[in-house]
């Protein structure tokens, strides 16, 4: 190669390099808006979720469920639950929770509520006795609500209802994330396979 050819070649070299640089910092530069956008979103997101949370979980109503459930909130593990239900170990205890829950009020006793530790099992005594809410009704402040997070025919959760509002349904549940929490839902969420209510 000439003196030519070898400068021309260096140039080339660094022109690449120049506009690979650039491809790089405009590639960064979209990841760090993108990033920034995101986080500014979910940031928005949650602290709507809290402000909601915050506005509708104050005015549950006062039924015996919803307050022992209520009392129990931040409990972490659900020790207290599943050492009730006769089980020496931690096990998923969402189940166990409203089960404990309807034992305090008495619903147990009376036989109006399923003492329970599968899901499913609890969902089927309600069903058997007639207390199933059909597509038609409503749920209310008080009722159980079961989920099917795979949408797959097979129950997996349960919680308390605490109040309807709108379009939002919003719940008491035990292990939910191991705790005992407070949880939103769009009532036409399809991971909601359906309520039962427990007659006071």
């Amino acid at each position: 190669m000439t003196d030519e050819e070898i400068r021309q070649e260096l140039r080339n070299k660094k022109k690449k390099q120049r506009v690979r640089k650039r491809i790089i910092a405009a590639v960064l530069a979209v990841a760090v808006f993108a990033t920034a956008g995101w986080f500014t979103g979910k940031s928005i997101g949650n602290n709507k979720y809290d402000k909601e949370m915050k506005q509708f979980t104050s005015v549950v109503e006062d039924k015996p469920l919803i307050n022992t459930a209520m009392s129990q909130l931040g409990n972490v593990g659900g020790e207290p639950f599943w050492t009730w239900f006769g089980f020496g170990m931690h096990v998923d205890w969402c189940a166990i929770f409203v089960s404990w829950c309807e034992d305090q009020c008495g619903f147990i006793k009376n036989d109006k509520a399923p003492s329970f530790a599968m899901v499913a099992d609890g969902a089927a005594w309600f069903q058997r006795h007639k207390q199933w809410l059909g597509e038609e009704e409503a749920p209310a402040a008080g009722d159980l609500v079961f989920f099917d997070w795979n949408q797959d025919k097979e129950l997996d959760h349960v919680g308390i209802v605490t109040s309807v509002v709108n379009d939002k349904l919003f719940t008491v549940e035990g292990n939910s994330g191991d705790r005992c929490r407070q949880k939103r839902y769009a009532l036409t969420d399809p991971v909601i396979a359906g309520y039962a209510r427990i007659p006071e």
